[in-house]
């Protein structure tokens, strides 16, 4: 069940405005030398051209990217409409995120 603790971790982060989202905001959190931990989510079903933009853009910059359950999931879980991609700010919340996934999210 790690997957809604992944969920319910990234609503928080939404309502602390800790989340990045938005193709250039995201393109600017990834090379961003002032955060040290950075994580980006990325909906599963996400177009095939977007996935590999940001996958060579965190690769590049050594940012974690994980695949991770649907565009509308992701969307009821922070409160958006048709989130495709977000960035976590919080530093803990990016090790927790991370720390839950390698368990099996």
């Amino acid at each position: 069940m790690n997957e809604q603790k992944i969920l319910t971790l990234l609503g928080f982060a939404s309502k602390a405005k800790k989340l990045v989202y938005g193709k250039d905001n995201i393109r600017d959190y990834i090379k961003n030398p002032k955060l040290k931990n950075k994580l980006i989510i990325i909906a599963k079903d996400t177009g095939e051209r977007v996935k590999k933009d940001i996958k060579i853009r965190c690769d590049i910059s050594n940012v974690p990217l994980i695949e991770f359950s649907d565009k509308k999931t992701i969307s009821k879980a922070t409160g958006m409409e048709n989130v495709a991609v977000i960035g976590i700010i919080d530093e803990n919340m990016v090790k927790s995120i991370l720390e839950f996934y390698s368990k099996g999210g």
